[in-house]
């Protein structure tokens, strides 16, 4: 068939297939960009969340606070029991853990009714143990129930990762009076679950924590700052498969299949020829209403919204195509370049949708 059509027929086929793989390219290429690039600023983040003395962009560095002085060291150890609930839509997770105190000197300190969970509200504070020994040793061990506040990052769901974070603060004493030692016995049960993650870790640190008021405490100048040391309990987690991609995603799948095979129709049988890509296209728009609603609304672009916005370009393209191609079948009565402008289109399209939609979970998935 190829040999049937003239030269600028041949040309327009080989503009038309080279635009396609330069479109396609692009698109991919910002994709990739976008989320392996938000995969490696998410990972530094972690990274710097989870250490004692570097700052995440966008913090203020905490002051230092001094090596010496008339404060209290409190040993400090958490335990975390299970997750209630866990709601990236909602921007939040719930959790049940133990939190233990344990220091020397005046048992009236009382760390168990002084601390704070750090952007969370405590639904449930229940002291279940407390001792104090004859060589000064205090200890007091808590239960606790809180709904933490969690910003997550979006842009990879639901091939993402996370950092779930308990951050613990003496809400009355800053550094100068108490400061926080992690525990090394700092743990999770090994019967913690969360629906559709893998745990990867878990960490604890104590690093500094300034807020840039005095809180109006008429015992200090305008503008003072106070530091409190921090204690913070960090548990990775990682999307275990990608199931859930796949069963999100199947109707618009689906329907790209359906928009494809809309090629192997007559140009002569317009109704089923536009019809299948037309219901397609609502279909993969009804498709994305219902992945959104499942997101917090961010105003970020993410892997899904690519791998969206991928499938309607697709059944837009094929659309274009198949206008073309039923001009020059109908009108112009010319079969042969009919033909080719299907055929070159329904291979094109397939090779580089799928090539796509195998490197952008893969890239993600194994970054």
């Amino acid at each position: 068939m190829w040999d049937t059509l003239s030269k600028e027929r041949r040309r327009f086929i080989t503009l038309w297939v080279g635009g396609l793989v330069l479109v396609y390219a692009v698109i991919t290429g910002v994709a990739l960009r976008v989320v392996v690039g938000e995969k490696m600023a998410s990972d530094q983040n972690h990274a710097l969340r989870m250490s004692a003395d570097r700052v995440e962009p966008g913090l203020t560095a905490p002051d230092p606070l001094p090596a010496t002085g008339d404060y209290v060291p409190v040993t400090i150890g958490l335990y975390l029991d299970a997750i209630d609930l866990f709601s990236i839509r909602d921007s939040l997770w719930s959790g049940t853990f133990r939190v233990w105190f344990r220091w020397k000197g005046d048992r009236a300190l009382d760390p168990a009714k002084s601390f704070q969970v750090v952007g969370a509200r405590i639904d449930k504070r229940e002291v279940v143990d407390q001792f104090s020994d004859d060589d000064g040793t205090n200890y007091q061990s808590v239960r606790v129930t809180a709904r933490i506040t969690k910003l997550f990052n979006t842009t990879r769901v639901p091939l993402d990762d996370h950092l779930l974070t308990i951050a613990i603060e003496d809400g009355a004493r800053d550094g100068t009076r108490l400061r926080y030692v992690a525990d090394p016995d700092t743990n999770m049960s090994s019967r913690l679950h969360v629906a559709g993650y893998d745990i990867t870790g878990v960490r604890s640190v104590v690093k500094n924590h300034t807020y840039k008021t005095s809180y109006g405490d008429p015992r200090v100048s305008p503008g003072t700052r106070r530091t409190f040391t921090e204690f913070v309990f960090g548990l990775s987690i990682r999307r275990t498969s990608l199931g859930l991609y796949c069963r999100l995603l199947i109707g618009l799948f689906a329907g790209i299949s359906l928009t494809l095979c809309s090629f192997f129709i007559r140009p002569a049988d317009t109704s089923p020829r536009f019809s299948l890509p037309t219901a397609s296209y609502f279909g993969a728009v009804a498709n994305s209403y219902l992945v959104s609603s499942m997101l917090p609304s961010t105003g970020q672009f993410g892997l899904i919204d690519y791998v969206t916005g991928l499938g309607l370009f697709t059944i837009f393209t094929c659309l274009s195509a198949s206008l073309v191609s039923g001009y020059y079948y109908l009108v112009k009565k010319d079969e042969a370049f009919s033909k080719a402008i299907d055929r070159s289109t329904r291979t094109t399209v397939c090779i580089l949708y799928v090539i796509a939609n195998v490197i952008l979970p893969l890239s993600v998935f194994r970054a």
